[in-house]
């Protein structure tokens, strides 16, 4: 092997332990690692170390950038996944009227914010604006699954806050595609777009959960063979893939999430079936063994996505308008929150992570790139300029919240330390 591949394998191993250097901090001091990883991404990257070292160049992030829809896609149905084996079926229905209020109502609050101040402050076109809005309207499953998965909050908390985060990823393609039709064509077919809504959430969901269900059955016949997992996780690719294709049409992420779902919840559909018994060393081996590619993945996610930050394009206005959409990213986030819980009946530490859940991530990088692409040929309102913009603005806003979110996280967990120290204290006190 030449020696290019060399550097492979070292900064592969060096992202591994790092990444779980970053699972240990976070057990230990509370301090969520997605910061950790992204930074390392960023020094890896060409701006810092990659081309002095000629590690990672300019030349093989522009090579990487080829898959990055491919790798987007893959981790999103690794990490849904997971997230679905975990969930509890009770939690997810008890959390769905305040997971669609959140849902809907910080991502329209985010794009028409985002939009009209743009728009006013900076003098971007009123559609281009909200269109930028709509990219950076909803939270980052990718971000928010592991850093909630692991707080000290309700089951029904972390519930709502992974289902508002597949669904926001929903409507941001969907939204932000539709408006960069309306930039290009001047025309809203608003059936067109509830349609497509519509289809992604039922079909996708109703096919992953049938799915799921489907491949309970054979895991019962699969019992104590081997490749137990592998087949499995072919299973989920198949399903996740499936309802991407025509006729379907519909959302593989969603389709991921009802498929964990299914296995996670077997109990639940035993009562419903009653022939169904699977065993529960089965079930632990298809548990433990994701828990171990999703680490692998999700370390790779956060460090890749720390790649894309190209620290020369930066100027001040793209500085400016992201911390502008930051601002009005915080502001919704309050509202929402302090909305949730009054509606939801949340204690301090459930709304405190609420507010906190706030990261934007690598699907909002992705559709930053596709105006310059699908705008280029409309020069009377696109222009190079626009999309540095775009993108630059949209990489602070996924750095920005992520550092918020971590910052916010870290000061939540220990707010919990505290009152379980007071709680602790009093109780001894009354003895």
């Amino acid at each position: 092997m030449d020696i290019e591949t060399y550097k492979v394998f070292l900064l592969i191993g060096c992202v591994i332990f790092l990444g779980f250097a970053g699972s240990m901090v976070f057990q230990r001091f509370r301090v969520p690692d997605v910061l950790i990883l992204i930074t390392l991404g960023i020094v890896f990257g060409p701006d810092v170390t990659g081309n002095r070292f000629d590690l990672i160049s300019s030349d093989v992030l522009d090579a990487i950038d080829e898959f990055k829809g491919f790798f987007l896609a893959i981790a999103l149905v690794v990490i849904l996944f997971d997230a679905g084996l975990s969930l509890d079926v009770h939690s997810v229905l008890d959390s769905m009227r305040l997971s669609a209020f959140m849902s809907v109502g910080a991502f329209l609050g985010t794009f028409i914010t985002v939009g009209l101040v743009l728009h006013l402050i900076m003098g971007i076109d009123l559609l281009l604006s909200l269109t930028l809005g709509a990219i950076v309207g909803g939270t980052s499953g990718a971000i928010v699954i592991p850093i909630v998965s692991k707080m000290r909050i309700r089951p029904q908390t972390k519930a709502m806050l992974i289902t508002e985060s597949i669904v926001t990823d929903v409507l941001v393609i969907v939204v932000a595609l539709s408006m960069l039709t309306v930039v290009m064509t001047g025309e809203l077919e608003i059936l067109s777009v509830t349609t497509d809504l519509a289809s992604k959430f039922l079909i996708g969901g109703v096919v992953g959960l049938l799915g799921g269900v489907g491949w309970l059955f054979v895991l019962e016949r699969m019992r104590n063979q081997p490749l137990c997992y592998m087949t499995t996780f072919g299973a989920l690719v198949i399903v996740a893939g499936a309802v991407e294709l025509p006729p379907l049409n519909s959302s593989g992420a969603i389709a991921a999430l009802a498929f964990g779902l299914a296995i996670g919840n077997r109990q639940v559909v035993k009562r419903r079936l009653s022939s169904l018994s699977l065993s529960n060393a089965t079930n632990l081996q298809i548990q433990q063994f994701h828990s171990e590619i999703t680490f692998f993945v999700r370390t790779f996610f956060f460090v890749y996505l720390g790649l894309f930050f190209r620290l020369e394009t930066f100027t001040e206005i793209h500085l400016v308008a992201g911390l502008l959409t930051i601002s009005m990213i915080v502001l919704v986030r309050w509202v929402a929150s302090l909305s949730a819980w009054k509606l939801g009946n949340l204690n301090i530490e459930d709304a405190e992570t609420v507010f906190a859940s706030m990261p934007r991530g690598l699907a909002a990088a992705v559709l930053a790139t596709l105006p310059p692409v699908m705008l280029a040929t409309h020069t009377e309102v696109w222009s190079d300029e626009l999309g540095l913009l775009f993108l630059n603005t949209t990489l602070v806003v996924i750095l920005g919240t992520t550092i918020l979110t971590t910052v916010f996280s870290f000061a939540t967990e220990k707010g919990i330390d505290r009152r379980q120290r007071k709680d602790l204290r009093r109780r001894l006190a009354d003895r």
